[in-house]
């Protein structure tokens, strides 16, 4: 495929019921769509809005906009028949935002998965683009304000660039996939992204792994409870939460580092709680969380902090156990499966963080899906000669 050699598909912007149901009418007849979805998540308002939906045809386009006031529950149903596939390219947030309208599309076909098992290091969509189709797409508008209207030509065209060119795409990759065999490989992974459900975590916890790792109790409660606050009130003025306060100077406040008088003289404070009102509401639920924190007797120790010799030397044996298994047996899986598939692939299959968490035992290496990947663990493990049984 070459942009100098196949015309683009026409395209039609759509902000009118009539215009969206003949929409549905091609895309119901049609063996396969491409689409994706530009959204704003907490960038520019509070919340994850649908700003705008392409779909594409080999000789149509569409730029469907949800926020001219279209009941969009027809075409959500033409993206849950099964028998008109989907090619799309890295869609985790995509469905995320679908699933989260109760509009689960099937028969989906992801790019990324054939670049992935291709093991190619750069897989987004412009590379892949640009490397088996000559195409180059200027991604500067991707953060650019889809919920501002009018949408600009520039930006309806960008948003056209990340479907119009997959059905090409999807062919040079397939090709490779056979190629090499991987095509089994490549519908086990389909399969699993298709019976994903994506969900929306409630806005209750905002801590990162390192302050549950890090923190006391006690400090966990109080800084939560400060991010709480400043997600309720971005959520009243709509904005995004990082335009309210930086997460920088909520975390010196709830260090205890930074005195909340301090506040208005702080850059990345939203100019309302630079205001004395504001600044005496703040001081006084802070002194509340921290009232709540200590009558719900929370521990101001650190994980870690007063375990006994003998805890100590448990907590030591057990870090020092899986240290020594990642070097003796994960490791030499990586190195194997590195030898057979390429860096990349083996690091989409078997990453440090899946290692980890088998090492844990939050996971199972039988509980791996798709299923192809714990076979391909099990053959390396044969290979070597190396017992997986007590992670497996």
């Amino acid at each position: 495929m070459n942009s100098d050699t196949v015309a683009p598909p026409a395209l039609q912007y759509i902000q009118d019921a009539a215009s969206l149901q003949a929409c549905i009418a091609t895309l119901q007849a049609a063996p396969a769509f491409a689409f994706d979805l530009e959204f704003d998540r907490d960038r520019y308002t509070y919340g994850f809005d649908l700003c705008l939906m392409q779909i594409a045809t080999p000789a149509t386009c569409f730029l469907i906009d949800p926020m001219s006031g279209l009941d969009l529950q027809p075409l959500f149903r033409v993206f849950e028949n099964p028998a008109i596939r989907k090619l799309v390219h890295c869609p985790g947030e995509d469905l995320r935002l679908l699933h989260s309208l109760h509009c689960f599309p099937t028969n989906l076909a992801d790019t990324e998965v054939y670049a992935k098992l291709l093991n190619y290091e750069q897989t987004s969509l412009s590379n892949m683009l640009m490397l088996h189709c000559g195409i180059a797409i200027d991604k500067k508008l991707q953060t650019s304000n889809w919920g501002k209207r009018p949408l600009t030509t520039a930006q309806l065209e960008y948003a056209a660039a990340d479907v119009i060119y997959l059905f090409g795409l999807e062919a040079k990759l397939q090709d490779l996939v056979m190629a090499k065999g991987l095509m089994p490989w490549v519908e086990e992974e389909l399969a699993h992204l298709n019976a994903a459900r994506y969900s929306l975590e409630p806005k209750t916890n905002f801590l990162k792994k390192n302050d549950l790792q890090f923190m006391s109790p006690y400090d966990q409660f109080v800084l939560n409870e400060l991010f709480k606050w400043r997600d309720q009130l971005a959520r009243k003025k709509n904005k995004p939460a990082h335009q309210i306060m930086s997460e920088e100077v909520l975390r010196q406040i709830g260090y205890g580092r930074l005195p909340i008088e301090q506040l208005p003289l702080q850059q990345g404070i939203h100019p309302l709680l630079k205001t004395p009102g504001m600044v005496r509401q703040l001081e006084r639920d802070f002194d509340r969380f921290h009232a709540e924190a200590r009558q719900a007797r929370l521990s101001r120790k650190r994980a870690g902090q007063g375990l006994t010799p003998e805890e100590r030397n448990t907590f030591e044996q057990d870090r020092l156990r899986m240290e020594q298994a990642k070097k003796q047996v994960f490791q030499p899986i990586q190195q194997w499966l590195t030898s057979e598939l390429g860096e990349h692939t083996m690091r989409f299959i078997l990453s440090g963080t899946l290692i980890n968490d088998i090492l844990r035992g939050d996971t199972k290496i039988g509980a791996l899906q798709p299923p192809y990947r714990q076979q391909l663990i099990l053959r390396a493990a044969g290979a070597l000669g190396l017992d997986i049984s007590p992670w497996h």
